[in-house]
């Protein structure tokens, strides 16, 4: 049995996911095992998500993966090196043969050059340099690369050719025997607000849903994910207002000063100073992010950042997640997972309560996850009707064909 990797948010899963699950079978053949480490109840971009992990990874089963691992939090809420780090780490662990991602440009042979020349050593010295002039981290790789290679730099501007490269360079630095496949983009751009070919960005469906316009989405969906949605909001278990979250965000973030930002990973150049003065002065979490922002400081950092203080989450010296949970999977990801075993340095974890059992960094990491899932669940609108406690309660969902 093959078993290709995905690495996902799915914030909703819609259309143009179950496209490239269809096209990576088309490619590696219908008996193909898709196992996909996706992203917790916070996500990538610095915010929470619009279902939590334990939903969005059922409907992800019921539109075509086999398997679905968490990546846990530490990693879903870090910068684009980090998150594929952390990702690729649980695909290898998970004995994937095949890694499958999105890209706007599909030629693998160009994107695997820029990953080899950002990993390279005078390359990252080069744009730490650029760095400490004052340029954004996006910027100064982009001028760096556009300084050695010309035009082709122009391939790193966009946002999925920026993670299939930080995928990449993270598969060859991890020694991973992973073999790449690049499926091309289709539909609208990645945060657009069009919709083309029936495919609708996920930034685009959550604007539908949030603004309480969740039966436009429904011809942006595949079925399944529309009724888990629409069942989500008649449960109160629906996040389609950030702003739910304000009232503890600000209230966790104004008892920190810069030495509680300082411990906070991306910290750095005295940014912890202009991450206390703004949480003083904002009134709301958006204005936060708003008074933080500079040229030189991405809006997506400075909310990563806050998210990461609110939540409690610190500077480590681990560099790859201690484990995962099994969120989701049907008979071929059962299949899959009796594959699959523990080791000293990493555990799958299939049922909550073997969380006792991590080891001492594991078990710490998990408490943060379990603390991180009800700071989650406080912000639903059915917060009273559900106990807490989810991550130590809430096993896997088996989907049987």
């Amino acid at each position: 049995m093959k078993i290709c990797g995905i690495i996902a948010e799915y914030n909703p899963f819609h259309k143009g996911h179950q496209y490239q699950i269809e096209e990576t079978r088309r490619r590696l053949g219908d008996d193909t095992a898709i196992v996909c480490v996706l992203s917790g109840d916070y996500v990538q971009r610095g915010e929470a998500a619009v279902m939590d992990k334990n939903r969005r990874a059922e409907a992800a089963v019921r539109c075509g993966a086999d398997l679905v691992l968490s990546l846990p939090l530490r990693w879903s809420l870090s910068s684009a090196p980090g998150f594929a780090d952390g990702a690729v780490h649980i695909l290898r662990q998970a004995g994937c043969d095949f890694i499958s991602f999105g890209a706007e440009d599909d030629d693998l042979q160009e994107l695997q050059a820029l990953a080899g020349l950002i990993a390279e050593k005078s390359v990252e010295e080069a744009i730490i340099a650029r760095m400490d002039e004052g340029m954004p981290y996006a910027i100064a790789r982009e001028r760096e690369l556009y300084s050695r290679i010309r035009e082709k730099a122009e391939l790193i501007r966009k946002p999925n050719n920026i993670l299939a490269v930080e995928y990449l360079r993270a598969i060859r630095q991890q020694e991973a025997s992973m073999i790449p496949i690049a499926v091309k983009r289709t539909g609208a751009e990645h945060d657009g607000e069009e919709v083309h070919e029936g495919i609708a960005s996920a930034s685009y469906i959550r604007t539908l849903i949030r603004d309480e316009q969740l039966d436009r989405a429904q011809a942006l969906l595949p079925a399944p994910v529309f009724e888990m949605l629409v069942g989500a909001e008649e449960e109160g278990r629906l996040l389609w207002d950030l702003s739910r979250l304000d009232c503890a965000l600000t209230a966790v973030l104004r008892r920190m000063d810069a030495s509680d930002f300082a411990k906070v990973p991306g910290a750095a150049e005295g940014l912890e100073h202009r991450l206390a003065e703004a949480v003083r002065k904002g009134r709301s979490f958006e204005e936060m992010c708003a008074l933080a922002k500079t040229k030189r400081y991405a809006h997506s950092r400075i909310r990563r950042m806050l998210y990461s203080a609110f939540l409690g989450i610190e500077k480590q010296d681990r560099p790859l997640p201690p484990f995962t949970r099994v969120l989701a999977f049907n008979d071929r990801g059962r299949a899959v997972l009796s594959r699959l075993e523990s080791s000293e340095d990493f555990t799958f974890l299939t049922k909550p309560a073997a969380a006792k059992a991590l080891p001492e960094g594991a078990r710490a990491a998990f408490e943060l996850e379990a603390k991180a899932a009800d700071a989650y669940d406080l912000a639903l609108p059915a917060y009273g009707e559900h106990p807490l406690g989810r991550e130590w309660t809430k096993g896997p969902v088996y989907i049987r064909k």
